[in-house]
């Protein structure tokens, strides 16, 4: 039992608040932080598990990879500039003093970047005027390559937003097909570098397991040569997550046919990956990949 009594002054003030905190108000607690994000928080990024986290925009406007279930239980939309400020006074209201703990914003869901660029900049200027933090963000190969120019990241960057993450997964053409993911590998590489010439770092986020045994090698070999014509480096992230083969997803029986991988296989396979991506970075850049590549397992990836 915490003696209260006993503790100093500024620190007793300051733990206040959680020294009462039972099961009941802890229940209550999260279940107004879901009334705030209309249900859970789908995921963050590995390195941003501590975020102030900022909803601009609910669900996926793609939603249909054949693996993917984080999104299907919420529909698409775009706050209103009015809603988004309710939001934003909302959540300084929930948090309070804990605000002081949190080190940077997320804006989600999916991909809030896709937002048009006029209401997004708005955004972004609320988001710094009420919390003054870094700003980063999801972003999808797949359509924000057609949306968003340099010049719209520039100005994302001029207003704040310091990375995004890419849900890359690979970068064998046959896997993202069977993931639904539409879009070829000259798009992503395209993409990224237009991110890097804007100012903004990106995190790349890849799945161990990917195309199962029967595409193991080209998971590992294409996925690196995509990789190493990224213009990474200091400030970027590459992540690793093994795969999970849900089995109320498309892609589940697809897996059975492809031949799922064991949690041991999925371990060596992260292994092959980084020791890849760094050969063939070296090869096709004459110098060596300075950003980290890091292991991380996607289920544990929640607010």
């Amino acid at each position: 039992m915490i003696n209260a009594v006993s503790m100093p002054e500024e620190i007793r003030e300051a733990v206040s608040p959680f020294l009462d905190m039972n099961y009941e108000k802890l229940v209550l607690d999260a279940e107004k932080m879901k009334s705030i994000y209309g249900g859970d928080i789908p995921i963050v990024p590995p390195d941003q598990y501590f975020p102030v986290y900022v909803q601009a925009e609910t669900g996926c406007s793609w939603n249909k990879c054949t693996f993917c279930r984080l999104y299907r239980d919420r529909t698409y939309g775009v706050r209103s500039l009015e809603d988004f400020s309710k939001h934003l006074h909302s959540i300084k209201e929930f948090f309070g003093k804990g605000l002081a703990a949190r080190r940077s914003v997320f804006m989600g869901d999916a991909n809030a970047v896709n937002i048009d660029q006029k209401v997004l900049l708005q955004m972004l200027d609320m988001i710094q005027s009420e919390f003054n933090l870094p700003i980063f963000s999801f972003v999808d190969a797949i359509s924000t390559q057609k949306k968003k120019s340099e010049i719209h990241f520039q100005e994302m960057r001029e207003h704040g937003l310091k990375r995004v993450y890419i849900g890359l997964e690979s970068g064998d053409p046959s896997i993202l097909r069977i993931f639904n993911k539409l879009m070829n590998v000259s798009e992503a590489i395209n993409l990224v570098n237009k991110i890097k010439g804007s100012g903004i770092n990106v995190g790349i986020i890849l799945m161990a397991g990917a195309g199962g045994k029967k595409l193991y090698r080209n998971h590992i070999d294409n996925t690196a040569s995509v990789i190493s014509q990224m213009d990474l480096g200091k400030g970027d992230i590459i992540y690793i997550s093994p795969m999970y083969e849900y089995e109320d997803t498309e892609y589940y029986n697809v897996a059975q046919d492809l031949g799922i991988l064991s949690s041991d296989e999925k371990l060596k396979q992260i292994d092959e990956l980084k020791a890849k991506i760094r050969e063939e970075f070296q090869d096709f850049n004459g110098k060596p990949l300075e950003c980290p590549i890091a292991p991380y397992d996607l289920m544990e990836a929640v607010y």
